[in-house]
């Protein structure tokens, strides 16, 4: 479920503990580069989760030079080991940051005609420094959707499973570590050893997590296996991308780069801004401008790897995509895809929090106990902050007494899902959500701990898109995830927004509770007041997809074919979460688009 997407962080704030491991030392290159010129077999624009793989893989050969182009650096270079200690996700929540991008999106009709902040880190490791480390894959009817989507049954569930597994370096827990109640249920012949990222579950489970575990038991939400088998409905306690041995987040960038940071093939052009992609008089990308007089020049390909919202911008301002909008911007039309920066999707989520009688990440505001977890972490790695908290996940169909209100509309967009495809995720926060995103109808307690459950609408239907104001790529994308305006939406969040409240309201969980619930209140009680609450508060999950769908030739909103290949150039392929198909959204394979291993393709990952 790493596939794509930065979120979702979690709302605790913590302090820098001991000191970060070495950064590479690498300097900030400039162009040419100071050891391998500025012409390279492959040039990766954006060292995120998806490039860094990419890169690492085509530097095996040592006779494959490859450039990567990025615009951050070394996140250990800007917050010591914020990224590496998993509860300290939560310190990211913030777009004024000097590693993140100070992206927001449109007003959103669907919201009140409110703006919400997007956090897009800007870094090597990219959402995988910043996210929630939960490992899964997606669904058998999810693929054969995808497959039956490009026309490419290379896609189908079975037939990824290889590639699944290079992404896993499979480590068993120590359960000692956890409670006796957050022990997890796994198939080991459906794990496997010596892949990339390093995966285990963490060496802490929140209590909170435990006794969701119970409720949605109660309401009809069976126990399941880990969600790395091709099943994604129950509940579970999630895998994560943590290094077993020392704690650490395993990111891109702690698993793909910095083990070949070394490699004589391999050239970080980071700390620097890719202007736009260079194509000669045959549609062929040869090479990318970086500032104002310099251009690296690809021999092979130039792999677009920038984002979902950088990526259509990077496509716009360099000449591909909707003839209208690039005229209008005085951009030289390369190829007319209208596709580009359309089809946009999102996740969207809402809270409900209550004071809890347990700790919660809420005690870390008490400096004694943070002392204890830091020295816990630095010397065991263990104890509260080797956990990013949210590790125990639901997931359904709406069930049915709650479907009987559906629209026509919504019954019509639902019908068209799989069948092992969920509608609605829950999930939690081990602390209260702040005010800044939600109204407390209780004012908190001094001391209190707090824990949120979280509503996700996992099957959007709301459509939305990413545009350009002007030919700079220096300038922010338009980003329009239009959330909350297809009427599916409304009914699915409506109905799982009553099914957090049902779990949260059965008799096994009455013990952990203290008092009313504290958000939204006990005063949110009709549907037209929930549907206030929900327009005023959902906010995206940071798990936008499909600016630059994937899809067949004869459809002409598609951007990339099955491999990744741009439409209408050449020599040019999109590799990150922009390019999955327009449908059913959600986890997808590790490495979705380059189809490691084939031989036509040209890339082995």
């Amino acid at each position: 479920m790493r596939g794509h997407g930065c979120g979702p962080l979690l709302l605790v704030t913590g302090l820098l503990l001991g000191s970060a491991s070495a950064v590479p030392s690498v300097p900030s290159s400039s162009c040419p580069h100071p050891n391998l010129g500025q012409r390279f077999d492959y040039v990766i624009i954006g060292g995120g989760t998806a490039g860094l793989v990419l890169a690492n893989r085509l530097t095996e050969n040592p006779a494959t030079t490859v450039a990567v182009i990025e615009a951050g650096t070394f996140p250990e270079e800007v917050h010591g080991n914020w990224t590496q200690v998993p509860m300290y996700a939560g310190n990211f929540y913030n777009t004024m940051d000097p590693m993140m991008w100070p992206f927001s999106t449109t007003p959103q009709s669907g919201l009140l005609n409110q703006s919400r902040p997007y956090f897009r880190p800007k870094a090597f490791g990219g959402c995988s420094d910043i996210n929630s480390m939960a490992y899964g894959h997606s669904s058998v009817g999810a693929h054969q959707m995808f497959a039956d989507a490009v026309g490419d049954n290379s896609f189908l569930y079975d037939n990824m499973l290889e590639f699944y597994a290079r992404t896993m370096n499979f480590t068993p827990p120590d359960n000692q570590e956890r409670f006796a109640n957050a022990t997890p249920m796994y198939d080991p012949n459906d794990t496997s050893e010596g892949g990339g990222l390093a995966v285990t579950y963490p060496a802490y489970a929140q209590s909170w997590g435990t006794w969701l575990s119970v409720a949605w038991q109660a309401i009809g939400i069976e126990k399941v296996n880990a969600f790395i088998n091709g099943n994604l409905l129950g509940h579970s306690f999630h895998m994560n991308t943590v290094n077993h041995t020392t704690g650490f987040r395993s990111s891109s960038e702690a698993a793909y780069l910095r083990p070949v940071v070394g490699r004589r093939n391999l050239a970080l052009f980071n700390n620097t801004m890719a202007q736009r992609i260079v194509f000669n008089g045959n549609k062929e990308a040869i090479g990318v401008q970086v500032g104002a007089n310099c251009i690296i020049s690809a021999r092979k390909e130039v792999l677009l790897s920038a984002g979902v919202f950088q990526s259509p911008q990077m496509l716009m301002v360099s000449g591909v995509g909707p003839k209208a909008l690039l005229q209008s911007l005085d951009i030289p039309v390369i190829a007319d895809r209208p596709g580009v920066g359309q089809n946009l999707r999102e996740h969207i989520v809402i809270y409900i929090s209550h004071q809890v009688n347990m700790i919660t990440g809420s005690e870390l505001e008490d400096p004694a106990y943070l002392g204890q977890a830091i020295s816990d972490f630095n010397n065991y790695a263990r104890g509260p902050l080797a956990s990013v908290g949210g590790d125990q996940m639901a997931m359904e169909k709406i069930p049915a007494e709650l479907r009987v209100n559906f629209s026509t509309v919504t019954n019509q967009a639902l019908d068209k899902l799989p069948a092992d495809w969920p509608e609605i995720a829950y999930a939690f926060v081990p602390s209260a959500i702040p005010s800044s995103f939600v109204n407390s109808s209780v004012p908190p307690v001094p001391g209190g701990n707090y824990a949120t459950t979280v509503a996700v609408l996992f099957a959007p239907q709301s459509v939305g898109n990413v545009s350009i104001a002007s030919s700079s790529n220096s300038d922010p994308p338009l980003i329009n995830p239009a959330m909350f305006t297809h009427p599916s939406d409304v009914d699915v969040m409506l109905a799982g927004f009553k099914r957090v409240r049902q779990a949260l309201a059965s008799s096994v969980i009455g013990p952990a509770l203290i008092g009313p619930e504290t958000v939204p209140g006990v005063q949110v009680q009709t549907d037209e007041q929930i549907l206030d609450f929900l327009r005023g508060y959902i906010q995206p999950f940071q798990h936008a997809f499909s600016s630059n769908k994937m899809g067949k030739a004869d459809d002409p909103l598609a951007v990339v074919d099955s491999r990744g290949r741009v439409f209408g150039v050449k020599k040019l392929r999109v590799i990150d979460s922009s390019s999955f198909p327009f449908l059913p959204p959600g986890p997808a394979p590790q490495i979705q688009v380059c189809k490691c291993g084939r031989a036509d393709v040209g890339i082995v990952c």
